[in-house]
């Protein structure tokens, strides 16, 4: 717990983090080569911090722009803030720790740290899809969800894929489909609790008429 060892792994300048991040959202290249060359803890925990910021903000804001337009006002929900946290560090910290176990388990020499950086920088595609799912297009943010869970999904099964691969293959088979229904259970709660909003419409009250009076009829000798 010496200071000069947590040190290193913040010896990284924005530079690194954004290639490191660019490598989570467009997984051509091997981002295990690249961050195991100089592990760093700054990515990993402030990616998964701004996917929290960015996804309270976004939804509260389109929130706020559908009741504006409904013809309503608009409270801010803070505990959106809280559900974001939770759904975002509860995945990064617990599966990432789960991977570790599994793959430590059967013989791949993982390390925690390696297994955590992995879904942290998973969270750099939400930055982007978050601010896009603002506009109030509901195909629109389905594909925007459809192209991050597509994008986060593959850097993170082939990252595994290349730690597992340090084992003796027994792995593969039982992990890789718990961490894809994993992911597709993160993909389903952003969609619904925070990419999911509508417009609606304020009812208008039928005109009042006035209602005819009714001649009284003279009555004759």
């Amino acid at each position: 717990w010496r200071v000069e060892y947590w040190a290193q792994y913040f010896n990284v300048d924005s530079s690194d983090v954004v290639q490191r991040a660019w490598l989570a959202v467009v997984p051509k290249d091997s981002f295990l080569d690249v961050y195991n060359a100089n592990p760093d803890l700054w990515g990993t925990f402030w990616i998964p911090t701004s996917a929290v910021f960015f996804i309270f903000v976004t939804s509260s804001l389109s929130q706020s722009i559908a009741e504006i337009l409904a013809g309503g006002s608009r409270e801010y929900d803070f505990s959106m803030l809280t559900s974001a946290a939770l759904a975002v560090y509860m995945y990064v910290l617990a599966v990432g720790a789960f991977v570790y176990g599994a793959t430590k388990y059967f013989g791949s020499q993982p390390g925690l740290l390696e297994c955590l950086s992995v879904y942290g920088y998973a969270m750099a595609v939400w930055i982007p899809a978050a601010i896009l799912c603002v506009l109030p297009i509901d195909w629109f943010r389905w594909a925007v969800v459809a192209v991050g869970f597509a994008s986060s999904g593959l850097f993170i099964m082939r990252s595994v894929n290349q730690i597992v691969g340090r084992s003796n293959g027994k792995l593969h088979k039982a992990i890789i489909p718990l961490l894809f229904v994993a992911h597709a259970l993160l993909v389903v709660v952003f969609k619904l609790r925070f990419f999911s909003y509508s417009v609606a419409t304020v009812p208008t009250s039928p005109p009042q008429t006035t209602p005819t009076p009714t001649p009284t009829p003279t009555p004759t000798a």
